[in-house]
């Protein structure tokens, strides 16, 4: 908390300040209880939970990153803990809950360490050792994998969505995510920019659909098609584009609303210069060759009508990002006002053409030369089931870009976990210092993944841990959780893996969040001089903004939105 002139700290003895040891208990509690509220989410067995809003509305969700956007958190350390870990999604788009969850058994061993004696400053550094070496360790070991193969690739898109749908949903899913990356990746390069995502409520989740193209949202028009019998073509082939970033209507002096006609004679030349009007703009898109124009804003039905008797598909209200996307696309440059078009600024697509779902209209723009867009249509029973469908797609695009540009991917299943428990444990011996404590209790604290997986798969957590141990003290480092068998075994012969990426983010969050807890000794209310509690600082920080650490990890802390499930 920083402190300036117009803002005061409490005095010592104020019913706002607590210092101390009691400070610390208090924040691990309240970063403990965050923990907690996740931990029963995590893996594919996960338990959901419900959140009830103050508005009545009910949402119910196993998905971390959900909880985080949606909760009402007032514990200032618990807010930290949270931007913490939900900063793991703007590094690598997974990983959240992994981060939550053993930030939390971090922050348990450490208060058992402070009840044994050791200083928070030896914590934190053994917790620094011991992240540093399981990077490291993380680094070395892991497993590299042809990202061109499409069946690897969705076996950590299916990493991801397990435990969110049944099995048939889960390869769906996890087949359309690899499918979009497919269309737009160029090499060892994704580029997030070339996809388009839209939703469309009504309907199944195996509706959902990618389009080698660009898809636009014809609902968004206010007005439904108006034009003669038979109108333009729902398909076109080898179409002109021609792109308006203005509206197609008639020009009215700035606040003018109406025109007063006081004779019929006036009436019929106002009309007159109506038609003039309409007729000259559809005359100017006519005249370049367009088959399809795009315009920003609205287009009038006597607009629509007269460029639909030419056979030319006009879209409205296009948004600003998809006229530029278009652009890029079709070769087409956008012009300020339809007089301005010519043939110069019109762009070539190889298909233009309409198509419905349920009571939502689309047109898809594809196939032009050079044309390296992918549109993604999310279906869902419910809007709320399309926004989760919807998240949970773009943590699969987060992590299949990290294997298509690294190649490198780690064991799932809790193996990880306890790989590198069993290499810190053997680290935290050549540790001459009381830091090995710290370490031994980092790697303890690993043990909670394969331990809440075989709890929330209704399996015995100690008879599994000591298997897995087991296995692990033979060299057996792809040993994990299968948790449709409730055995342990190789995962990476049955395809649960992530990218190692996510795991040593997460690891590096959990620590970074820990430290953050452990480094603060006294908290104290702070006071504008009107004393409403609300007093600005030079530094405020609020939910979303970055909050910078000292601990030594370059990174800030901000808010943003993931979910995570580990296998």
């Amino acid at each position: 908390m920083t402190v300036t002139d117009r803002s005061r700290i409490l005095s010592p003895d104020s019913p706002g300040h607590v210092a101390g040891r009691d400070a610390q208990s208090a924040n691990i509690s309240a970063g403990q209880a965050l923990a907690e509220l996740l931990r029963t989410t995590l893996g594919p067995k996960g338990l959901d939970k419900m959140l009830v809003g103050t508005d009545g509305k009910v949402v119910v969700t196993n998905d971390g990153a959900s909880m985080l956007d949606r909760l009402d958190i007032d514990q200032p350390i618990a807010r930290v803990l949270a931007d913490v870990a939900s900063q793991q999604a703007d590094r690598v788009g997974d990983g959240t809950t992994t981060a939550v969850v053993v930030a939390g058994e971090l922050l348990a061993a450490a208060e058992d360490l402070l009840d044994r004696g050791l200083h928070p400053t030896t914590i934190m550094d053994g917790y620094h050792h011991a992240v540093q070496r399981a990077v490291e360790t993380l680094e070395n070991d892991a497993l590299v994998i042809d990202a061109s193969d499409p069946e690897r690739l969705r076996e950590v898109a299916r990493t991801v969505i397990t435990g969110k749908w049944d099995a048939s949903a889960t390869a769906f899913l996890a087949a359309r995510a690899v499918e979009t990356v497919q269309a737009i990746r160029d090499g060892q390069t994704v580029d997030f920019a070339k996809i388009t995502r839209k939703t469309a409520p009504g309907g199944s989740v195996f509706d959902t659909q990618v389009f080698d193209g660009l898809l636009i949202d014809m609902a968004e028009s206010s007005t439904d098609v108006v034009s003669p019998d038979p109108g333009p073509p729902r398909r076109i082939e080898d179409a002109t584009v021609a792109l308006v970033d203005d509206q197609l209507t008639i020009e009215t002096v700035t606040g003018q609303g109406a025109v007063t006609v006081d004779s019929p004679a006036q009436l019929d030349a106002f009309r007159a210069y109506e038609d003039e009007v309409y007729a000259s703009q559809v005359d100017r898109i006519a005249g370049v060759g367009a088959d399809v124009v795009f315009c920003q804003k609205s287009i009038d039905d006597r607009v629509r009508y007269l460029l639909a008797a030419e056979g030319i598909l006009a879209v409205e209200r296009t948004r600003q990002d998809e006229l530029h996307k278009l652009g890029r696309a079709t070769g087409a440059r956008p012009v300020a006002s339809v007089d301005e078009l010519t043939t110069a600024e019109t762009g070539q697509a190889g298909v233009v053409e309409q198509q419905t779902a349920g009571p939502h209209r689309f047109t898809v723009v594809r196939d032009a030369e050079g044309f390296d867009q992918a549109s993604l249509l999310v279906r869902g029973g419910t809007e709320h089931v399309v926004e989760e469908v919807k998240r949970l797609l773009d943590d699969c695009f987060h992590v299949l870009r990290l294997v298509v540009e690294e190649g490198r991917v780690v064991p799932g299943g809790g193996a990880t976990e306890a790989h590198l428990a069993r290499v810190l444990r053997d680290d935290a011996a050549s540790v001459p210092r009381r830091d090995q404590l710290a370490i031994e209790a980092f790697a303890d604290a690993l043990d909670v993944i394969p331990r809440t997986l075989a709890e929330t798969a209704g399996l015995d957590p100690v008879d599994t841990l000591l298997e897995l141990r087991t296995r692990h003290h033979r060299g057996e480092r792809r040993a994990g959780l299968a948790l449709d068998t409730g055995t342990v075994t190789d995962v990476v012969d049955r395809g649960v893996v992530e990218p190692a990426a996510v795991k040593q983010r997460a690891l590096r969050s959990a620590a970074e969040a820990a430290n953050l807890v452990l480094r603060i000794d006294d908290v104290a209310a702070a006071a504008s001089p009107d004393g409403d509690g609300h007093g600005e600082t030079d530094h405020a920080h609020g939910p979303g903004e970055l909050v910078e650490s000292t601990e030594g990890y370059p990174w800030a802390v901000g808010h943003s939105m993931s979910h995570d499930h580990d296998h």
